[in-house]
């Protein structure tokens, strides 16, 4: 079976050539678009033209990828936050009890 694109349910076309005092005129859909980026399986960046409304479900379909991405990019740095920060308090508490320590056994002088 052979599928064709059926004509746009608005009634227009996308691109047309109409002639306009003598001289020939595109007139193109301004829902008629250009969407370009780099195909993920090649690395090849590419350029297909095609309605905006018809591109809308994968371009919605990227957006939520590359959100999970942000959102997996921001858990990470949350983790090495929260570890970085665990390491800084173990370094803290030591050096308190330390300080107590040599202030117990009289070694230090308590600050004024």
């Amino acid at each position: 079976m052979e599928t064709r694109i059926a004509d746009c349910p608005l009634g227009a076309k996308c691109e047309e050539i109409k002639i306009e005092a003598g001289k020939p005129m595109l007139y193109r859909c301004p829902w008629y678009v250009q969407v370009r980026g780099v195909d993920m399986n090649t690395g090849e960046e590419t350029g297909n033209w095609g309605c905006a409304i018809a591109w809308m479900p994968a371009l919605m379909i990227n957006t939520a990828n590359e959100s999970r991405k942000g959102v997996a990019a921001t858990e990470s740095f949350r983790n090495e936050m929260v570890k970085r920060s665990a390491q800084s308090q173990q370094v803290q508490e030591a050096l308190f009890v330390a300080t107590q320590q040599k202030l117990l056994q009289g070694e230090g002088k308590a600050c004024e």
